[in-house]
């Protein structure tokens, strides 16, 4: 494409959307792309016919929503106007008798959470950053502590409504779910970063808020303690988040994360530079972070299990709110990746990752590793610095049969790679984006495989 958008899309954006198209004086720059135009549909009528004016011109979109999790995924190819859906906004049905709740795509978390908790219900959607929309963190499949209680983003999901790359509204499940026969949509749009169709609103399963919650921190555990106890603990039948924050990384009941004195973001205390060379020693100590939820009776077995003779010490919310902060930091020169391996490969792959300089949080169940590298000798000799990054994660999913992303780079480094490794199914998944989207409309190379 030109610099120019386009004058004939804008205009005929403009038809439908009205005022809610914003040519941008100065580009922007968004999911890897220069954007020089946004389009707010009010409502899914209007988000479809967006979408059938983007079809008709063979114009590629950006789809987005609060745009907190935009660096996810590949940089969108050829790509100049943004279409937003913060606009489709608010709770369509709720019945909190049954626990169940439709809602539009661009409504924020945190309004949502607060609406279900005043009828005594838990939202199931935990993710990094509670910025987001309802539409972002379903597109993102994004997970955070409570990944171990919660389930799965899939696993609170009954229906989706969706306007397709034409403009063709869709809708597959509902508000319950029964002999349900053949494929469930709604699980393949679900993490599939808005690149076969818009989310325009959906039904979501509530859960109901426990009765007793308990936090217990345990500190500085050798690894080979660190990793048996928090298997253990996920075991636990009221267990709803278990985390490991390795040494060098500070939590604080206040919600505040860090790394302790004398140690740098992905660095040794004292040197610089990216991964240490394989053999170098490094400590491995850890601190685990329990949140135990359900009936009293259980919560309370559950924490004085973990507690005794332990040193453990009793924690409000701020602890697991402290992590979720945690996973959802980056160092801004540095490297980001998210690793998911089977639970028996993690005390391997969190080891080898601490060796090579990087700041680790690990999730025992589901079996997720969050590693962030500081810059290290970036600025002196950034080619170097990223290969050898690079290099030592490919290494690490190797060994670990795992699945690998790259959640962020360094800005500018020049890198052509798929920051998907590992993925599974990718012919399979080419062909369902040829069948949803055959003219590449939807975020064009931002999924595995740069579908």
């Amino acid at each position: 494409m030109s610099e120019d958008p386009g004058r004939g899309t804008l205009a005929r954006l403009e038809d439908v959307a009205g005022d809610r198209v914003y040519p941008l004086e100065t580009a922007e720059r968004v999911g890897g792309t220069r954007l020089r135009a946004r389009v707010e549909p009010k409502d899914g009528e209007e988000l479809a016919a967006c979408l059938e004016v983007f079809s008709s011109r063979r114009e590629p979109a950006l789809v987005m929503g609060a745009g907190t999790r935009m660096e996810l995924g590949n940089p969108v190819r050829g790509v100049s106007i943004a279409l937003s859906c913060r606009r489709l906004n608010g709770i369509i049905e709720f019945d909190p008798a049954d626990g169940v709740i439709q809602v539009l795509a661009g409504t924020p978390l945190a309004d949502l959470a607060c609406a279900v908790e005043a009828e005594g219900w838990l939202l199931p959607l935990d993710p990094p950053d509670r910025g987001g929309t309802v539409g972002g963190v379903l597109a993102t499949a994004a997970c955070g502590p409570r990944q171990r209680g919660f389930g799965s983003v899939r696993d609170a999901v009954l229906g989706i409504d969706t306007a397709m790359a034409s403009g063709v509204r869709t809708r597959c499940g509902a508000r319950v779910v029964k002999n349900v026969t053949g494929y469930d949509l709604a699980k393949l749009y679900v993490g599939s970063l808005g690149t076969l169709a818009v989310i325009e609103k959906a039904w979501l399963r509530l859960k109901p808020l426990p009765a007793s919650t308990r936090v217990v921190e345990v500190e500085m555990l050798e690894a080979q303690d660190a990793f048996a106890l928090a298997i253990a603990a996920t075991r636990r039948s009221s267990a709803r988040a278990v985390a490991l924050v390795g040494e060098g990384v500070g939590v604080d009941v206040d919600g505040d994360v860090g790394m302790d004195e004398g140690a740098g973001v992905g660095q040794d205390p004292g040197e610089g530079a990216g991964p240490r060379e394989a053999g170098c020693e490094a400590s491995d100590r850890w601190r685990l972070v329990a949140e135990f939820a359900g009936e009293e009776p259980a919560t309370e077995a559950d924490a004085a299990w973990l507690s005794a003779g332990r040193g453990g010490s009793g924690r409000g919310d701020a602890s697991v709110d402290a992590v979720r902060a945690l996973q959802g930091r980056r160092s801004p020169e540095g490297l980001k990746a998210r690793i998911h391996m089977v639970p028996g490969a993690l005390a391997m792959v969190c080891a080898r990752l601490r060796a090579g300089g990087a700041r680790v949080l690990a999730y025992p169940e589901p079996g997720v590793v969050h590693a962030n590298f500081g810059p290290g000798d970036a600025r002196e000799n950034p080619g170097s610095w990223l290969e050898g990054t690079l290099g030592l994660l490919d290494e690490i999913r190797a060994a670990a049969a795992a699945e690998l992303v790259i959640e962020a780079l360094p800005p500018d480094t020049g890198t052509h790679r798929d920051v998907f490794s590992g993925a599974p199914g990718l012919s399979v998944m080419r062909s369902i984006k040829q069948r949803f989207d055959p003219d590449g409309i939807l975020n064009p190379g931002r999924f595995a495989g740069r579908i």
